[in-house]
């Protein structure tokens, strides 16, 4: 039960993430002018995809658990959080605040991906084959 609550949360803010991502790319125009939006909003629709991806039973998930695409899709997301300060007026201060965000949600990320929850979620994902 809670594990498909969770999915279905991944699938929802994978959706968000990809109709941003889609959006900002439709409405900035030529993305390779500003390589930083460029591999922001890259770095967000792929984090939406591999949220999609944890939400989805397939054979992407036959090989890695769907928390591990989930805690892909947070690390991605994290890393892109901050690049959308970087090189604006009074950049420093924003990016080092957004990274900060953006690094709970990495380290958050690398839990699910590498320890299967366990210091996130206070027991290992992994511990009855799932």
């Amino acid at each position: 039960m809670n594990e498909r609550r969770n999915r279905r949360i991944s699938a929802v803010v994978g959706v968000f993430l990809v109709v941003i991502a889609g959006s900002i790319s439709l409405l900035a125009g030529n993305l390779f002018e500003t390589p930083m939006v460029l591999v922001q909003v890259t770095l967000l629709g792929l984090a939406g995809v591999f949220d999609i991806v944890a939400a989805t039973g397939n054979r992407l998930t036959d090989r890695w658990a769907w928390y591990q695409w989930n805690g892909l899709g947070n690390v991605l997301l994290g890393v892109s959080l901050p690049l959308g300060f970087a090189g604006s007026g009074n950049w420093f201060l924003f990016f080092v605040v957004a990274g900060i965000g953006a690094l709970s949600l990495g380290v958050m990320g690398v839990d699910m991906l590498i320890f299967h929850g366990k210091y996130t979620r206070g027991e290992r994902l992994d511990r009855d084959g799932a």
